[in-house]
């Protein structure tokens, strides 16, 4: 597929290309924080919108479009009411010119590059009603804790298969994501001018927070990193270490790609073995989550899943340093400020 295709075959790409459309538009179904509630509405919208006014965008705007994106998406449910409006094809057709018009710009050549080595950063939230601790310096465990992740994964399946055969009839969520959590691994992304890390923006189902703590993260040596910059190369990721949770991921990855599939997700302990750190580009965000993605050497499929656009997921706790004195960074009518 050529890169328009390829996002708009995914959830998250339309779903962006449309915030991207409307931000471009002048009608007032679409104006300040409206939104088309119809189909006859929405496509009124988008095609009236002149790609030409994309030019007019910021950085920073693109980035807004993105992350509002980011935090609708949902694994563990159906594709709610606009999802299901971005995917007709009539919706696709409209979106064409908008994602073709967003990827020659300029503004976003980085959204394909892979890691940025030099670059990292680590954000921890303020819980709501806390205050910060004295000390600055987050406590990281010094081992990654794959193999404990691994065991509650393989009990959380038994546990599931036990349930399916009690109650067939039952639809039970469960632990939808496909990262390595729970486990002690490090997540970074890395910080654009005024922006302290992309976190702050790009996060799914988003903590919501006002105030947020910014470490810079120092990289020891090269590391060995796998790049995701499209469905294939998850797709190959769980292929070359495939962990089949087709019980414990049943129910909710159903509701959310409306397929059943004996699913899979990488063993991110055998991961750790050839890789120290995998990292989702912007664009493998745009067209690779949500989707059931079949796999080419083993039985079944997979997703993508609760993953923030460019996070690197660090497996290995001897490459990445997270350094001292933080930066505080606070929410101020939707822009996060370093204070």
């Amino acid at each position: 597929m050529d890169r328009v295709t390829l996002v708009l075959a995914s959830p998250r790409g339309r779903f962006f290309c449309a915030n991207v459309a409307y931000m471009c538009s002048t009608d007032e179904r679409a104006a300040e924080h409206c939104r088309p509630r119809t189909p006859a509405d929405l496509l009124e919208v988008i095609e009236a919108v002149d790609v030409r006014a994309m030019s007019g965008l910021s950085e920073l705007d693109l980035l807004d479009a993105l992350a509002f994106a980011t935090d609708w998406a949902r694994y563990w449910q159906p594709p709610d009411e606009e999802d299901v409006m971005f995917a007709t094809p009539a919706t696709v057709a409209a979106l064409h010119p908008v994602a073709a018009a967003f990827l020659d710009s300029p503004l976003i050549r980085w959204w394909a590059e892979p890691v940025d080595l030099d670059n990292q950063r680590m954000v921890g939230h303020l819980p709501s009603n806390e205050e910060w601790p004295e000390s600055t310096m987050p406590y990281r465990s010094t081992a990654v804790g794959l193999d404990h992740w691994r065991d509650h994964v393989l009990a959380d399946e038994a546990r599931f298969r036990t349930w399916r055969i009690e109650r067939p009839d039952n639809a039970i969520g469960g632990e939808w994501w496909s990262t390595p959590l729970p486990s002690a691994a490090l997540v970074t992304s890395r910080a654009r001018e005024g922006v302290g890390a992309l976190e702050l923006l790009l996060e799914e189902d988003s903590f919501g927070g006002d105030e947020a703590r910014v470490w810079p993260v120092s990289i020891r040596r090269t590391p060995r990193v796998y790049e995701i910059t499209n469905p294939t190369d998850w797709a190959r990721l769980v292929d070359a270490y495939p962990l089949a949770v087709p019980e414990s991921k049943r129910s909710d990855w159903f509701d959310t790609t409306g397929e059943y599939h004996d699913w899979c997700i990488p063993d991110w302990v055998a991961v750790a073995d050839d890789y120290d750190a995998v990292h989702l580009t912007l664009h493998g965000y745009l067209t690779t989550p949500g989707l059931a993605i079949p796999l080419a050497d083993n039985e079944g499929a997979t997703v993508l899943a609760g993953w923030n656009p460019d996070a690197t997921w660090w497996l290995n706790s001897e490459v990445a340093h997270v350094d001292d004195e933080p930066a505080l960074w606070r929410r101020y009518d939707d822009r996060w400020v370093r204070v």
